[in-house]
C-alpha cells in the first residue's frame, strides 16, 4: 500500500495527520501575519479607500479564475506540487510590498499573491483525504477538518498576533517579509515531508518534456470540467452545499475587509489591540471544535444542529458589532462573530468532502473556492460601486448578518440531505487519462 503500511496503533494514520496539521498551520500563518497591517500599509503607500476596495476585489476575482484551473493542475500533477507552487509564489508576492514602497509594486505583489492562494485551495484538504482513507478507510472527515480547524486557528492566532506586534514596533512593510519567510518555510516543508516514496514515472513529473505536461493538463482539464458539470448538474446537494459555503464565505468576508478601519478608530490605532480583536475569537473556538467533533462522531446527524446554532449566533453578534457605538461593546461582539462563524465550518467541509469522489476532488473542492471567491469579490465590487467606504460598516455588517443565519440554515438543510441521499460519485470517476507520474499517484491524484 502506498503512503506506508497500515500499524495496529494508526501509525501511519497519525503521521498524516500530523503533516495535514503542520502545514495547515503555517498556511494560515503565512496570510494572517497580515491581517492588521495589509490594508493600512497600502494605505500608507498612498491607495485611495476606494482603490483598496477595488484591489481587494479583483484579488477575489483572480483567485476565482485561477480555482479551477490549479484543482485541475492538482489532479493531473499531483497535489504535493501545487501545494508547494502556492506557497513558493506566496512568499514572492508578499516579500515585493517589503522590498519597494512604490504603490505600483504594491499592488503587483498582492495581485502576484493572489496568484498563489489557489494553488493551494482544495490540494492540501485532498492530499490528506485521500491519503488518511487509503491507510484507514473508516477514518471519520469531521474529526479530521476539526482538528484541521484548530490548526488554522492555531496559525491565524499565532499569526496575527506576530504580524501585529512586528508592525507595531519595526513598521507596517515588516509583516510583509514575515509572511513571505513562513510562505517559503511552508514550500520547504511541503518539499521534503510531503515527498512519496516511489520514484517518479517516465513521462511526467520533474524528468517529463514541456509539451507533454501541456497535454496531460489539457486532457484532464477538459474531462474534470465536464465530470464538474455533470456532478453539479445531476448532485442537488453538492450544488446546494457549495452554493450556501460561497454565501457564508461572503457574508464572512465584507466585515473582514472594513474590521481594521473600523476598529482602528475605536482601539486608538493600537495593533495590538486590533490583533486581539481579530485573534481572540479563533482562539476561543479551539476548544469548542473538539467538542463539536466528539459531539458529531457520536451523533453524524448533530451536524446540521451545529451548523444552524452557530449561524445564528453569529448574525446575531455580528449585527450587535454593527449597531454598537462603544468599542468596548463592538469589539467583544465582533469576537463572537469570528468565534461562532468558524464552527459552521468543519461540517460544511466534512459533507462536500463525503461526496466528492476521489480522484477529482482536488478539482471539485477547487470548484468550490471558485464559488466562494466569486461571491466575495463580486460582493465587493458592489460595495465599490455603491460608494461604500472601508468605514461605513453599519449597512454591511448587518446585511452580512441576516445572510450568515439564512445561509447557515440553508447549510444545515443540505447537511441533513446529504445523510439521507448518496453521493452521485460516477458523476466525475471517468477512466484516468494517461501518462501520469508516481508522484501524482502518491498525492493523491489517480486513486483506482
Amino acid at each position: 500500500m502506498k503512503g506506508g503500511p497500515t500499524t495496529p496503533d494508526g501509525t501511519a494514520r497519525r503521521a498524516t495527520v500530523r503533516l495535514y496539521l503542520l502545514l495547515t498551520g503555517l498556511d494560515f500563518f503565512g496570510d494572517m501575519c497580515l491581517t492588521v497591517t495589509s490594508v493600512l500599509l497600502l494605505g500608507e503607500r498612498g491607495l485611495s479607500s476606494s482603490t483598496i476596495i477595488w484591489l481587494i476585489a479583483s484579488v477575489w476575482l483572480l483567485e476565482a479564475l485561477l480555482e479551477v484551473p490549479t484543482g485541475v493542475f492538482a489532479d493531473a500533477i499531483g497535489r504535493r506540487a501545487s501545494v508547494v507552487v502556492g506557497f513558493a509564489v506566496r512568499a514572492v508576492g508578499y516579500g515585493m510590498l517589503f522590498f519597494s514602497a512604490d504603490p505600483a509594486v504594491a499592488v503587483a505583489g498582492t495581485l502576484i499573491a493572489a496568484v498563489g492562494t489557489p494553488f493551494a485551495s482544495g490540494s492540501l484538504d485532498a492530499w490528506a483525504v485521500d491519503r488518511l482513507q487509503r491507510e484507514d478507510p473508516s477514518a471519520n472527515l469531521d474529526a479530521l477538518f476539526a482538528r484541521g480547524r484548530m490548526a488554522e486557528n492555531a496559525g491565524i492566532v499565532t499569526g496575527t498576533v506576530a504580524g501585529a506586534a512586528a508592525g507595531q514596533l519595526l513598521g507596517l512593510a515588516v509583516p510583509q517579509l514575515l509572511a513571505g519567510a513562513a510562505c517559503l518555510a511552508g514550500a520547504v516543508c511541503t518539499t521534503v515531508l510531503l515527498r512519496g516514496r516511489t520514484p517518479v514515472a517516465d513521462g511526467a513529473g520533474a524528468g517529463a518534456d514541456r509539451a507533454g505536461v501541456r497535454r496531460e493538463l489539457a486532457a484532464a482539464s477538459l474531462e474534470a470540467l465536464r465530470g464538474c458539470r455533470r456532478a453539479l448538474g445531476t448532485d442537488r446537494v453538492l450544488t446546494g452545499l457549495l452554493l450556501c459555503a460561497a454565501a457564508l464565505c461572503l457574508f464572512r468576508g465584507l466585515p473582514g475587509v472594513q474590521w481594521t478601519v473600523h476598529f482602528d478608530v475605536l482601539t486608538g490605532g493600537s495593533l495590538i489591540a486590533l490583533a486581539a480583536a481579530r485573534c481572540t475569537g479563533d482562539l476561543l473556538q479551539i476548544p469548542l471544535l473538539e467538542v463539536v467533533a466528539r459531539k458529531v462522531r457520536q451523533d453524524p446527524g448533530a451536524r446540521a444542529r451545529i451548523i444552524v446554532l452557530a449561524a445564528v449566533a453569529a448574525g446575531l453578534f455580528l449585527g450587535g458589532s454593527a449597531l454598537a457605538s462603544s468599542g468596548w461593546v463592538g469589539v467583544p461582539l465582533y469576537i463572537g462573530f469570528v468565534m461562532a462563524a468558524g464552527l459552521c465550518m468543519p461540517g460544511l467541509k466534512a459533507a462536500l468532502n463525503e461526496r466528492v469522489p476521489a480522484r477529482s476532488r482536488a478539482t471539485m473542492l477547487s470548484a468550490g473556492g471558485l464559488f466562494n471567491s466569486l461571491a466575495t469579490g463580486l460582493g465587493l465590487y458592489v460595495m465599490g460601486g455603491l460608494g461604500i467606504g472601508l468605514a461605513d460598516v453599519t449597512g454591511v455588517w448587518t446585511t452580512a448578518a441576516a445572510g450568515t443565519t439564512l445561509f447557515g440554515a440553508a447549510a444545515a438543510w443540505f447537511c441533513v440531505r446529504s445523510l439521507r441521499t448518496p453521493p452521485v460519485s460516477a458523476a466525475v470517476d471517468s477512466p484516468a487519462v494517461g501518462g501520469a507520474s508516481e508522484e501524482a499517484e502518491e498525492d493523491g491524484a489517480r486513486v483506482p
